[in-house]
């Protein structure tokens, strides 16, 4: 397994995200990346509280499944609560994880982190981002996305202290020779397009070269891990 990471700052005056990469007592690799809610505060720390509750929560299960992930995002759910409560804010992060178990991949989301599984720049599988946009085409209450440009940055689903809010997006995936997956924060995915990520880092020292774009053009906080296999 090959992995690469990459994040920064953008043109905000703090990074609010957060990436983590480790294994479970189970052996299983834990790929997470954490965005801190734009126009929330302290968004540094609700990523740090929410990586560290959902890691530890299934640092101690028996199995890696879609219950006990929701139950972890429920338990960091909580904790920004009490988070929030305590310091009398508002805050919160939307997530994008991986976590592989011998061929076995288990993706979940929430927000507008995306996940990308990739043979050969086919891609065989992307998330679809909890936002207000994708909310109204699927209910089909506008048709062009054109017109909803200005709600693009609109999360439906976050953890942020709400239950109702932190369902996660969950796949399962038995991956096969030169898949890989991508993680990225939306600072990269409204940066630069799937396209260019692929032709990057399928290059020698494509990451760096990947950051230049960012520190030219991206607004945001970036982040981004490629897993290869």
């Amino acid at each position: 397994m090959e992995v690469k990471q990459l994040t920064g700052i953008g043109k905000r005056e703090s990074n609010q995200d957060l990436i983590y990469v480790d294994k479970l007592e189970s052996d299983a690799s834990f790929f997470l990346i954490a965005d801190g809610m734009g126009g929330y505060e302290k968004g540094d720390e609700a990523s740090r509280i929410v990586t560290e509750n959902i890691f530890t929560f299934l640092n101690y299960v028996d199995r890696i499944n879609e219950q006990n992930i929701q139950q972890a995002v429920q338990k960091a759910n909580l904790a920004i609560k009490q988070f929030n409560s305590k310091n009398n804010i508002k805050s919160g992060a939307t997530i994008g994880g991986i976590i592989v178990v011998e061929n076995t991949v288990h993706l979940f989301w929430i927000g507008d982190v995306m996940i990308y599984q990739i043979n050969k720049e086919n891609v065989l599988f992307q998330t679809r981002s909890h936002t207000l946009v994708n909310s109204l085409l699927e209910t089909e209450s506008i048709k062009e996305e054109k017109s909803l440009e200005k709600y693009k940055h609109i999360v439906t689903r976050s953890i942020s202290g709400k239950p109702s809010e932190s369902s996660i997006g969950y796949q399962l995936i038995q991956f096969s020779k030169d898949d890989s997956f991508i993680i990225c924060s939306d600072g990269v995915h409204n940066t630069v397009s799937l396209e260019q990520i692929l032709m990057y880092i399928n290059q020698e020292n494509g990451l760096q070269q990947l950051e230049r774009e960012f520190l030219k053009d991206s607004q945001d906080n970036y982040s981004i891990i490629t897993i290869g296999f």
